[in-house]
């Protein structure tokens, strides 16, 4: 079953961009899918109210951005060249919009594209500044996958792979479709219930019951479980990435009030999984 089959990169031409887009080349390779680079730029209002004006000051924003956009294109290709034994299609858009995460979003649904990947730099600055506010938004509002890279989360294969089981009803299911997406890398994959100590959670399924369904439904992967007990979910996860070495984690969407914590600005500094593993937003 081939799971992914387009990848939309937005970039901002940063190089928490550039990282991500070599990134993605190196997904695409495994996935055997295509890519597509957008670059959404704001129409230039300036100083003034004249259509004509505005018109001319955006026609040359979007000029100047379309050889910016076949640049980075070139640049991200000529860092991968000869590691791979072919390089995906890619192809590439300029889009003018007033709210670039509505045009990614827009295109990643009419495209239908499986898979937004973005970079970030860091947690905090990401989520503060324009792009990582775009960032957030897209996380929220896509219809398809979103895989956000870190900075420094060079591509190094995906030998150890995490999903974070809220115990939703769909579990099961995302759990399945994350295995069926790692097959091409011959991952191993970690399974992990983060639980507050001290609380007692009431949950759709039982840990207990997710691990029997995939003991009687066997997956391709190796597949291990574990159940970890923390001071808080942020602390449970930062230990799973850590005691594992995993080289990204997966969540279902469902995990809206665990986002919330993880990119609040005054979240723990023990919560270093920003700087160091993608992190995929399953749909």
């Amino acid at each position: 079953m081939k799971i992914i089959h387009n990848i939309l990169v937005p970039t901002d031409f940063s190089d928490c961009a550039i990282n991500a887009y070599q990134y993605a080349i190196q997904l695409a390779d495994k996935w055997k899918a295509g890519l597509k680079l957008l670059h959404v730029v704001a129409p230039d209002y300036g100083v003034t109210d004249l259509p004509v004006l505005v018109d001319i000051a955006t026609k040359e924003k979007i000029e100047v951005a379309i050889e910016l956009l076949q640049a980075f294109k070139a640049d991200g290709l000529t860092k991968v060249t000869g590691t791979l034994p072919a390089l995906p299609n890619i192809t590439d858009e300029v889009k003018v919009s007033g709210l670039p995460h509505s045009s990614i979003c827009s295109v990643a649904a009419d495209e239908e594209f499986d898979l937004v990947l973005m970079g970030t730099n860091s947690y905090h600055s990401a989520w503060e500044n324009a792009f990582g506010t775009n960032a957030s938004s897209v996380l929220k509002q896509a219809h398809c996958h979103v895989l956000i890279v870190p900075e420094n989360a060079s591509y190094s294969g995906l030998k150890t792979v995490g999903f974070a089981a809220d115990l939703h009803e769909a579990d099961p299911y995302h759990l399945w479709k994350f295995c069926k997406l790692m097959e091409p890398f011959h991952a191993i994959v970690h399974c992990a219930h983060i639980e507050k100590l001290g609380e007692s959670q009431k949950t759709a399924l039982k840990f207990e019951e997710l691990q029997a369904f995939f003991e009687n439904n066997a997956v391709a992967l190796q597949l291990k479980f574990h159940a970890v007990q923390e001071d808080s979910v942020e602390m449970g996860l930062a230990a799973f990435v850590c005691n594992w070495d995993l080289d990204l984690l997966a969540m279902a969407s469902p995990h809206r009030d665990v986002f919330s914590r993880m990119f609040h600005k005054s979240m723990t500094q023990q919560m270093a999984l920003h700087s160091t593993v993608p992190l995929l937003v399953m749909k």
